[in-house]
């Protein structure tokens, strides 16, 4: 089942309870991901219309009658790594406007974003902690050969590369930089 299918019956299921907050942090995400959708399709057609256009660049009519043909309104899946990257991008919104909200002294509101991340990060596979992370990270470093608070440049794409989708970049950075600076 993909997250798109899960969010849907999620959404029947938290409206039938009467889970407000549940519902609109639900309804943000199918939002967020129809929106990838559409961009998606968009981005899809606009390939295809360079394509007809190089193809056809001499032959007008032609070109014309091949650029009727393609659908701009295209149903576009996303796959289940994109989907999930919306959802992180989501969660990083909801995070940033959480510590907003507290930096502002209004307490309810990031309340209310913290649980909607909370909600959010149910759809996604669960992140490794910084005590989990270390010892991979700490072999990674060891087999590209990287020490010293020089080489972070070096060491943050190769661990964004490896934990894509399975820890987030500041709980990287601040495991690189605990490892390199050898505390």
């Amino acid at each position: 089942m993909t997250i798109s299918e899960r969010l849907t019956t999620d959404l029947k299921e938290a409206m039938r309870a009467g889970d407000k907050g549940r519902v609109e942090a639900i309804r943000a995400a199918r939002a967020a991901l129809q929106n990838a959708r559409i961009e998606a399709a968009k981005q899809k057609y606009d390939a295809a219309a360079r394509a007809i256009e190089a193809r056809f660049a001499g032959d007008s009519a032609a070109r014309e009658a091949a650029l009727a043909a393609i659908s701009a309104d295209s149903h576009v899946e996303l796959d289940q790594a994109t989907e999930e990257a919306v959802l992180a991008k989501e969660i990083k919104r909801r995070q940033e406007a959480a510590e907003l909200y507290r930096k502002g002294g209004r307490m309810e509101l990031a309340a209310q974003e913290e649980a909607e991340i909370a909600v959010l990060q149910s759809y996604l596979p669960k992140m490794l902690s910084a005590e989990e992370l270390r010892p991979e990270a700490a072999a990674l470093l060891a087999e590209l050969g990287l020490s010293g608070p020089g080489a972070m440049g070096k060491a943050m794409p190769a661990l964004i590369e490896r934990f894509k989708g399975r820890a987030d970049s500041r709980t990287l950075s601040q495991v690189a930089r605990e490892l390199l600076s050898g505390a």
